[in-house]
């Protein structure tokens, strides 16, 4: 690639004084592809395997139907609030799903059926939901909401309940 743009500079350098035209080559930047380990977050092994597979986050959030900030968000923040259908479709349209390593408990419990979780550890404690909300200093109507699949736990409140269940 590097030979081919010197011989066209060559050439335009014999042509500069029979041409008055500016001329601008641009070429497609490789990305650096950091390395990614067991303690990869999600998001970073999300955009690795991404680059890998040369596929912009524009290129990928138009094939989604998503907003390329959320993407960069995902990639490249620590997420309070985990969208786990985002999340779904990025491995699923990637084809990543045997290559994850799930690492991050707060995702893995949202991708591993919440509602059952929350569910099970109440009747296994003899808890009602207003038992739960104290516990997790929440109101009884938010453990409704996580209960009934209307709302999505926030990684601090799975923190309290984690704690709560081990």
């Amino acid at each position: 690639m590097l030979e081919s743009c010197a011989s066209i500079s060559k050439l335009f350098d014999k042509l500069k004084d029979k041409l008055e035209t500016e001329i601008t080559l641009k070429t497609h930047a490789k990305w650096k592809i950091p390395q990614i380990n067991n303690n990869s977050t999600i998001g970073q092994q999300i955009k690795y395997y991404r680059r890998l597979a040369n596929i912009k986050q524009t290129d990928l959030c138009l094939k989604l139907g998503c907003d390329r900030g959320v993407l960069d968000h995902l990639e490249n923040r620590e997420l309070k609030l985990v969208n786990i259908k985002f999340i779904k479709d990025i491995i699923k349209e990637l084809d990543i799903e045997d290559k994850i390593v799930m690492n991050d408990d707060y995702i893995a419990f949202l991708l591993d059926n919440p509602i059952q979780t929350i569910l099970d550890f109440r009747k296994k404690n003899n808890l009602k939901r207003i038992d739960l909300a104290k516990m997790l200093d929440k109101d009884i109507s938010v453990i409704k909401k996580w209960e009934t699949g209307k709302s999505q736990m926030t990684r601090a409140s799975y923190n309290k309940l984690k704690k709560c269940m081990s």
